[in-house]
Formats: structure tokens, C-alpha cells, sequence
């Protein structure tokens, strides 16, 4: 079911530590109980480091782990268009049954709204 790819991001997360940020949000999948929250240090709208703490289920984990992948130095306009399809080929897992991918997407976005 789950890629190596997807392993290594549940198992080796590098993001899933403790930065000094200028931005944060929470979220929350109360269908499986999963809980987010993203962390970015953002200068000049172009996200410097990013980091994600977040209890749940492995798709969660490793979905937080891609999204910041991902966004790590993009510029906030850039991550506006993030979306399920970018975190699915990112984490190589394309069952579209498990919609909580989305929470650490949605988080982001959250995050970044701050800016505006």
C-alpha cells in the first residue's frame, strides 16, 4: 500500500523540528482524530525554513513531512496553489480515499493568510 517514498518521509521526517518562526496555524481532521501544526519562518514573502509538528495517522505524518518539503523556499504566492495532487506525487501515494492529506495543505494556506 505504502511506496518506499511515502516510508521514508512517515519514518525519516526532517521537518519535524523546532525553528524559529514568524508564522504558525493549527489544524485539525477530526475524522481520524489528526492534528497539525505548521511552522514557517517567512522574509521577504519567501519561505526560509519550515518545520511541522503533528500527531495522527502515518498519511498525516508523512503528508506534513511533503508540504514542507515542497514549500521550503518557495515564494507564498507560490505555495497559494499548492494542492492534494502536489503532496500526492511528493509522497508517491495516489489513493484518493484518505482525504487527510489535506489537513497539512489547508494548514499552510492557513498559515500563510497571516501575510495578507
Amino acid at each position: 500500500m505504502y511506496s518506499e517514498k511515502f516510508k521514508q518521509l512517515f519514518l525519516y521526517p526532517k521537518y519535524c523540528k523546532d525553528i524559529e518562526y514568524t508564522h504558525t496555524a493549527e489544524g485539525f481532521y477530526p475524522e481520524h482524530g489528526d492534528r497539525v501544526r505548521i511552522f514557517l519562518k517567512i522574509e521577504n514573502y519567501i519561505v526560509k525554513d519550515a518545520a511541522f509538528k503533528a500527531v495522527g495517522c502515518p498519511r498525516v505524518i508523512a503528508a506534513s513531512e511533503a508540504v514542507c518539503r515542497l514549500i521550503n523556499g518557495k515564494h507564498v504566492d507560490d505555495i497559494k496553489s499548492l494542492n492534494e495532487e502536489h503532496v500526492r506525487d511528493e509522497m508517491d501515494f495516489h489513493d484518493k480515499t484518505f482525504t487527510c492529506i489535506n489537513t497539512p495543505i489547508e494548514t499552510v494556506k492557513k498559515a500563510i493568510a497571516k501575510l495578507e
